[in-house]
Parts: structure tokens; C-alpha cells; sequence
């Protein structure tokens, strides 16, 4: 059984990486919103303050649209994205010790693209932040498309990755990358 199901999700992805309508290479960089003092007090010691944070974010992702219509497509994005760092100061008795955190993702999102041979579009998908533990999150993107040529556009995308990390978390980046039409 375990063998027919491997094999069955091979044939799938097989047909679907051939069957694609586009393919999509983006860096990103921006800022993530979130409320460090709430996140401390829920996950830290009593008394533990922040003491240094950048909220800097950067990444970068790979997605695949299989085309179903001429305005809507449907694909899956894979993303890594470092969110935010923050530094802690936990009370020890009479001193005090220092904690950092780096805290990031790996993003696997399924995706619907509304208007798919404009050059404005808009993504839209239910993200899943392989995080500890695995986290779910909402992805929306605004998308514009300078073309190149017949086969390759340049994308330029407002994007706003919301979960619940602790406390609620928005990444809201500018991406920039490139896309190639397969079809």
C-alpha cells in the first residue's frame, strides 16, 4: 500500500511540473510587524524583558501556477523567510542571563492567482510555516508584471504573510524576481 501511494504521488507531481503554466523566482525584503513585549510575557520567564530586536525581513520562494482558465490559476509557493531577531534579558537571582532568538520559516502554500494573463494580479493562499510547531498563516500578494519578452516578465509584488506565531505576526515584504511562461 505504502509503495502504490509514493508511486501515485510521483506520477502526480511528474505530470504536474510538466503540465505548468508558469514558474516564479522572487527575493524578498521588508518588515514584520510583531508585538515583542506580548510575545516575552506569553513565552518567557516572569520579569524577562527585551532587550534588542530587528524586525528586518528577507527570503525567497519558487512558485509553480498550473493555469485552469484564462483569470484564475491555481499553484503552490515554497518560501523561506527569516522574520524577525530579538534578544532577552531573563532575571537569574541576583544577575541576569541573555537569550537571542532568530526566528524564521519554510512556507508551503497552496495558491489561487486572480488574473493570470494581466499584468496586475492578485495571489491569494492558506500558508503552512514549518516552524516549531508548524504553524498555519494566510499569504496575500499584489502582483504587477513588466514584460521582458513573450516568454519572461520581470514580477514586482506587495505581499503580506499573516500567523499566529505566539502572537499574531504580519511579514510584509516587496518582492522581486523573475517568472517564465511555460505555455
Amino acid at each position: 500500500m505504502k509503495n502504490i501511494l509514493i508511486t501515485s504521488i510521483a506520477i502526480l507531481l511528474t505530470t504536474n511540473l510538466f503540465a505548468q503554466k508558469s514558474i516564479e523566482f522572487t527575493l524578498a525584503y521588508g518588515a514584520t510587524a510583531v508585538d515583542l513585549d506580548a510575545l516575552v510575557e506569553e513565552d518567557e520567564n516572569p520579569g524577562t524583558s527585551v532587550e534588542e530586536w530587528s524586525t528586518e525581513n528577507i527570503g525567497f520562494s519558487g512558485q509553480f501556477i498550473f493555469g485552469h482558465s484564462e483569470k484564475i490559476g491555481f499553484g503552490a509557493e515554497l518560501m523561506y523567510q527569516h522574520l524577525y531577531w530579538y534578544s532577552v534579558r531573563v532575571p537569574y537571582g541576583s544577575s541576569n542571563i541573555y537569550r537571542e532568538y532568530s526566528v524564521s520559516t519554510l512556507r508551503l502554500t497552496p495558491m489561487v492567482r486572480v488574473g493570470l494573463d494581466k499584468p496586475l494580479c492578485l495571489d491569494v493562499g492558506l500558508s503552512f510555516n514549518f516552524m516549531d510547531p508548524l504553524r498555519i498563516g494566510i499569504m496575500f500578494s499584489g502582483n504587477y508584471y513588466i514584460p521582458l519578452n513573450e516568454q519572461i516578465d520581470l514580477p514586482l509584488k506587495l505581499r503580506f504573510d499573516v500567523l499566529n506565531n505566539i502572537v499574531l505576526t504580519t511579514a510584509i515584504s516587496f518582492n522581486v524576481g523573475i517568472r517564465v511562461m511555460l505555455e
